[in-house]
């Protein structure tokens, strides 16, 4: 595919973009519970984009980072808008997480130490892993009729 620089340059943005759209995501929804799953989801990808920051810093010290533009992405980003239902929103998410498991393991093949190698299985099963709380969430949504339209109060929370 491409070099290990911009590999992790890449998927720095992706983290962003994956942390704005979960955080997008909580802001949208009135189930409590959800918008607890999409808090969770944007501090995790946070917490990528921090890790693989520091990654880049220490593999390449002095170096700024440059984030690539959006067409300059290998792979859809997934986005959120307001008139967005709440299946479209999680299969997007969860195509997203597909993809970002994928890269990780083709980084994995790219990278030439340890612990790099190390960081990117991680991350792959991290993301893999969201992907399966977001298909817990989607099976619910399509087993129950409404999910996301249920009387007032039944998702307020404690």
């Amino acid at each position: 595919m491409t070099d290990v620089e911009e590999m992790i340059r890449i998927a720095i943005k992706s983290e962003l973009d994956a942390a704005r759209n979960y955080r997008k995501a909580a802001e949208q929804t009135k189930i409590f519970l959800l918008r607890d799953k999409y808090s969770f989801l944007e501090k995790e990808e946070t917490g990528h984009k921090n890790l693989l920051e520091k990654l880049y810093k220490s593999k390449f010290p002095g170096r700024e980072i440059i984030l690539p533009e959006d067409s300059d992405m290998p792979f859809p980003s997934f986005e959120v808008t307001d008139d967005m239902q709440l299946s479209e929103i999680l299969k997007n998410a969860m195509e997203a997480e597909k993809i970002a498991s994928e890269f990780y393991k083709e980084m994995e093949e790219s990278a030439e130490e340890e612990n790099e190698k190390a960081m990117a299985r991680y991350l792959s099963s991290m993301e893999e892993s969201h992907y399966y709380l977001l298909k817990s969430e989607l099976e619910i949504a399509y087993n129950f009729e409404l999910y996301d339209e249920v009387h007032d109060m039944m998702h307020v929370g404690p």
